[in-house]
């Protein structure tokens, strides 16, 4: 054991020699903490009444107590008491994690402890927070049960928990450092088949575990031309996952990917389909501008959408390839196309193209999805539409309306169509009752105001109201109070006037 910590210590030496980098080592720069001395692990111990795995134990007394490590890196035992789950004080109890036992699906929780209170807090018995991932992801180590002595990576907004394939704690944490060192793409640490390209090969070779030793191929730097002569040999493979994990391998690694990948556009399942469109929308767009053209009519919004994208990037999409698709039936395309559409309206619009632009974004208005309205109304706040009563009427019942998307880009459509009546629009939204609304409101006329709004915003100088509201996923506030946000749209106002 001594020996192999030894080991690992010099891996994380040359991880610092070479000036590597990965998510999260800012934190930590690669460096350890001092290790732990027996007695404040075995008073750790003792006061939870369990015992630590063995080569975690042996990692905190010889190699470092926090500090380097995956994603944010470790904590050290103190840091686990801030953790909300460790609360509990159940570290002795029997962890109900097992990864071979673990309920599939999203309904994950509810089927592994039926009816409980506090069921995900339950769930993470036995285990003891290793590290955070961000936001609420979490690395434990299983303390209890069958499980006892593997990492599992847990979100405490109730994701299903996963379990990287690694026997314990240094298998896994050796596993981080031997990727670094091997040039890996290290992206979710931990997560895929483990192994190199050897060993992924070999997979490949005997027709084990094809879709994953694929899909973990993607993370090494490279691969050799006997392991690409394996992998396109699976691209003909029955299964449509195969085929289709087959073909992005080729587009990270094969220099002829596009020409090897374009008969698989038209293949029966869309997976393969996009990720054949993926391998060919690459390099001169002269190639290829046709095939991502013809995709644009695919069955599968997603790889129409893949399409936009492609084109979009290479600099080449046209009107003609998205005025079609703001009508799409297809799930996302109308949106997908209304957001490029107004991207392109912000970059600038020349006179003879502003009343198509115009004419599209008013029948987006009309559209049953609310986020295609909103684009419309971000392209209306660039090009001049007609100018009739009822229009801008319309656009005011948008600004005062109950979507919340809608409401400042119909505000600044409206500004752009008809200077008073936005501006107006937006006096009336500082009185809504909704202090966001009030606070977007003054922001927006720190933007766009002159001093005719200046009576407005005084208004809601003595609003010291901060924002808050709890939400589903938690809640959401805003560091400053809305009169802080009047004072500053007045300032802005000022020197606007005083250049």
């Amino acid at each position: 054991m001594r020996e192999r910590l030894d080991g690992i210590i010099a891996k994380l030496a040359a991880v610092r020699e070479r000036g590597l980098k990965c998510f999260g080592s800012a934190a930590h720069c690669f460096e350890l903490r001092p290790p732990a001395a027996e007695a404040e692990v075995a008073a750790f111990e003792a006061a939870r009444r369990v015992r630590l795995p063995e080569d975690y134990r042996a990692f905190l007394l010889h190699a470092g107590h926090g500090g380097a490590g995956p994603f944010y890196g470790l904590m050290t035992l103190a840091a686990c008491d801030d953790a909300r789950y460790e609360a509990l004080d159940d570290l002795d109890a029997e962890c109900p994690l097992h990864p071979d036992t673990l309920p599939p699906g999203d309904g994950w929780l509810e089927a592994l402890l039926p009816g409980e209170e506090e069921a995900m807090d339950r769930a993470l018995r036995g285990t003891l927070s290793l590290g955070s991932q961000g936001c609420s992801y979490y690395t434990q180590l299983v303390l209890t049960g069958p499980a006892r002595g593997q990492v599992v990576y847990i979100d405490l907004d109730g994701g299903r928990p996963y379990f990287p394939e690694s026997a314990g704690f240094l298998d896994w944490y050796e596993r981080w450092l031997d990727e670094l060192l091997a040039g890996c793409k290290i992206h979710w640490f931990g997560t895929g088949m483990p192994g190199f390209e050897s060993e992924l090969a070999d997979a490949l070779r005997r027709g084990e575990r094809l879709a994953d030793a694929l899909a973990a191929m993607r993370r090494l730097p490279q691969i050799g031309e006997g392991t690409l002569d394996r992998v396109i040999a699976r691209l003909d493979h029955p299964d449509a996952r195969i085929r289709e994990r087959a073909l992005q391998v080729l587009g990270d690694f094969d220099g002829d990917a596009g020409a090897r990948a374009r008969p698989f556009l038209r293949d029966p399942e869309p997976g393969p389909r996009r990720a054949a469109l993926d391998c060919v929308c690459k390099g001169d767009a002269a190639r290829w501008a046709a095939d991502a053209r013809a995709m644009l009519e695919d069955a599968d919004g997603s790889i129409a959408a893949a399409a936009l994208s492609a084109l979009d990037d290479a600099k080449v999409m046209t009107l003609a390839d998205l005025l079609p698709r703001l009508g799409d039936a297809r799930q996302g395309v109308a949106a997908d196309a209304g957001r490029r559409l107004a991207a392109m309206a912000g970059r600038g619009v020349s006179p003879a193209d502003a009343p198509v632009f115009a004419a599209a974004a008013t029948a987006m208005l009309d559209h049953a999805e609310p986020r295609v309205a909103m684009h419309g109304l971000q392209v209306l706040a660039h090009v001049d539409a007609p100018e009739l009563p009822e229009f801008l009427a319309r656009l005011r019942a948008f600004a005062l309306g109950e979507e919340p998307s809608h409401r400042l880009n119909a505000c600044r459509a409206l500004v752009r169509q008809d200077r008073a009546a936005g501006f107006d629009a937006l006096a009336e939204l500082t009185r809504h009752a909704d202090p966001f609304v009030r606070q977007d409101a003054a922001r927006t006329l720190g933007e766009l105001g002159d001093a005719r709004v200046r009576p407005a915003l005084e208004r809601l100088l003595e609003d010291e109201t901060k924002p808050f509201e709890r939400t589903a996923t938690g809640s959401r506030t805003n560091i400053y109070r809305v009169c802080d946000t009047a004072r500053m749209a007045l300032e802005a106002i000022a020197r606007r006037g005083e250049a």
